[in-house]
């Protein structure tokens, strides 16, 4: 009986982990489907600063749930998503243009011709600023288009 139990256990845990693996369009966090991990996208443009969201201020959008500061913030977004969601799908921009995807910390950012790009630590933001923001994108739009081909 017991190894029924491990067997299910292992099962289950290699599906989980097949789900976790798989590449979605909008990198959102595992409880909950937050997009950002729950801050505010529109507050980098507003505030300058990333600002926790509040749940009583959500917005589904491409399968995520995008959290907002207050409704004035969450109505922002809703009129046009894409002016403040994230590049990549909120992926770390600077391993989206190493080929890879990569969680990202919403402290470490920069908008960059009106668009947010995201960070998983400040050395990769440090990059693109020493080595070209502009080559970057190129090469971060490049591997997005081959994430999302495969998709």
């Amino acid at each position: 009986m017991y190894r029924r139990i491990a067997l299910v256990l292992i099962i289950l845990l290699f599906i989980g982990a097949g789900k976790a693996l798989a590449f979605e369009n909008i990198n959102k966090s595992f409880i909950g489907g937050l997009a950002v991990d729950g801050y505010d996208s529109t507050a980098y443009f507003t505030k300058a600063a990333p600002e926790e969201g509040n749940g009583d201020f959500s917005v589904e959008y491409k399968g995520a749930t995008w959290r907002f500061m207050d409704a004035k913030s969450r109505d922002l977004f809703a009129a046009n998503p894409s002016a403040y969601a994230p590049q990549y799908g909120g992926y770390c921009s600077n391993q989206m243009s190493l080929g890879n995807l990569a969680d990202t910390d919403p402290g470490v950012w920069l908008i960059f011709d009106n668009k947010l790009y995201l960070f998983g630590h400040d050395a990769g933001r440090v990059r693109w600023e020493k080595t070209g923001i502009a080559e970057r994108i190129k090469d971060a739009d490049l591997n997005w288009q081959k994430f999302l081909a495969g998709n």
